[in-house]
């Protein structure tokens, strides 16, 4: 018999989020109608990395079309993460500090080593309200416990 504080496996496999879109491009729209008031004309050229920004997250996290955009995620029972990617790979992570929990959005901040780092933004459209309050509550109850025992790196 297992303890009564084992927890099964969550799969979290995000659906299409028009929130998310609208966050996108609403942002993005915003920078780019700033940049393009200002008068000194060097500014402006950075309009062209805002609209290179809005093209990359509307292809990695919003329509997640990239062979390194997230699939799935499993929270496992000993609070490892597997993460399943467009390109097929499985990757082994762990909950960074910075992840974000409110009621309308949950930002799932990954890490995979030193370096790889994956966001997992996830708008209350984008789960079963089920799947989501259940993630919410584990992150609050589980991972703010982990993240008071484990070192700082």
């Amino acid at each position: 018999m297992g303890s009564h504080r084992e927890r099964p496996p969550l799969l979290i496999e995000p659906q299409f989020s028009r929130r998310l879109m609208t966050f996108v491009a609403l942002t993005h729209t915003a920078a780019l109608a700033a940049l393009l008031n200002l008068s000194w004309w060097p500014y402006r050229l950075l309009a062209v990395l805002v609209v290179a920004s809005l093209v990359y997250h509307f292809y990695v996290h919003c329509l997640r079309r990239a062979p390194w955009s997230i699939r799935s995620a499993v929270w496992l029972a000993d609070g490892s993460w597997q993460i399943d990617v467009v390109s097929g790979a499985r990757i082994d992570a762990r909950l960074a500090a910075a992840t974000y929990v409110s009621v309308p959005l949950v930002v799932l901040n990954l890490r995979s080593g030193r370096w790889r780092r994956w966001a997992l933004p996830l708008f209350a459209d984008a789960l079963d309200p089920e799947q989501l309050r259940r993630l919410r509550q584990r992150l609050r109850i589980e991972g703010l416990r982990r993240d008071a025992t484990s070192p700082a790196a």
